[in-house]
């Protein structure tokens, strides 16, 4: 369920294809991912899940995977 909204979410904010998106994608080295579209997401992602992503957190997202457990640790 997680991974699903945020496959959509990066989708729709990198504009790659469903299937280049697997826990394994490197934001990136493997969807183009650049530091604003990084921010991109991360808006998206605190709008979609109703949280607040810290800084030192997002230093860590170098996965969708990474992301997804963020969010799943996180949330209720």
């Amino acid at each position: 369920m997680t991974f699903e909204k945020v496959k959509e979410i990066i989708i729709e904010t990198l504009n790659c294809g469903q299937k280049d998106i697997t826990l394994e994608s490197k934001l990136m080295d493997d969807l183009g991912a650049d530091s604003l579209d990084a921010v991109e997401v991360n808006m998206a992602i605190e709008e979609a899940f109703d949280i607040s992503i810290p800084d030192e957190a997002l230093a860590d997202f170098v996965t969708v995977g990474d992301i997804v457990t963020y969010i799943d640790n996180n949330t209720k």
